[in-house]
């Protein structure tokens, strides 16, 4: 016959069990949005910095990508990879209004990928388009 406190020992390591699930989900979703927000606030600070600096020179959107990529104006030797695995193919860059008192300087950036870790919703999504622009004052 099994004693009162054997019962309590399996019904505490089951309900731990279950606490501990939902924490590590918790904690592991976390992460996840942590990460998403620091990609994404990353991306916009890259562009908003390339488009100031494209502003106060003359228009090369390759510059404008480098900037982007390497935060710096020329590529590395070699290539290198982009930040958080960013591709020149991933960013798009324009100069609108060219002449008119609507030139704007317009930089967007898709189709970077998030990577999440959570079980349930593991995989690779794709961000929503970033876009930044800046008006160009005249030369």
């Amino acid at each position: 016959m099994r004693r009162k406190g054997q019962r309590q020992n399996g019904q505490s390591l089951v309900e731990s069990a279950l606490v501990l699930i939902a924490f590590v989900t918790l904690v592991i979703a976390a992460f996840d949005l942590g990460m998403v927000l620091f990609i994404q606030q990353s991306f916009v600070e890259r562009a908003r910095n390339a488009v100031r600096y494209a502003a106060a020179r003359e228009f090369d959107p390759e510059t404008v990508r480098n900037m982007i990529l390497y935060n710096q104006p020329q590529a590395p030797p070699g290539g290198g990879g982009g930040f958080l695995g960013l591709t020149p193919s991933m960013i798009a860059v324009s100069r609108e209004g060219n002449g008119t008192t609507e030139d704007r300087l317009l930089v967007t950036i898709s189709g970077y990928p998030y990577r999440f870790f959570l079980p349930w919703i593991a995989g690779t999504f794709y961000g929503h388009p970033i876009r930044v622009w800046i008006p160009v004052e005249g030369y």
